[in-house]
């Protein structure tokens, strides 16, 4: 089972548009450039877009909550494979 901390939930929160807004331009310029320089440029694009939302809204450094999110997502699958494993 999957258990949220307030933090985690918090960070994921702060994220989803960057989620969102990046799987929309993605799909439209796939659809016109092709799917490798989308996912070079729809990178770099929302990559920025997130740090400047973070210096200017939130006040913070937005690598702090990617890399608390990785940090927790990776531990889960680690936690995951070895329970199957056991099982």
């Amino acid at each position: 089972m999957l258990v949220m901390t307030p933090n985690t939930k918090t960070a994921i929160k702060r994220q989803i548009p960057f989620l969102i807004g990046g799987t929309i331009t993605g799909a439209i310029m796939a659809h016109y450039i092709g799917l490798l320089p989308t996912i070079v440029v729809n990178s770099i694009m929302w990559y920025t877009i997130s740090l400047v939302t973070y210096k200017f809204v939130w006040k913070t450094s937005g690598l702090a909550d990617q890399k608390y999110l990785l940090r927790y997502f990776l531990s889960n699958i680690r936690f995951q494979r070895i329970s199957k494993k056991s099982s």
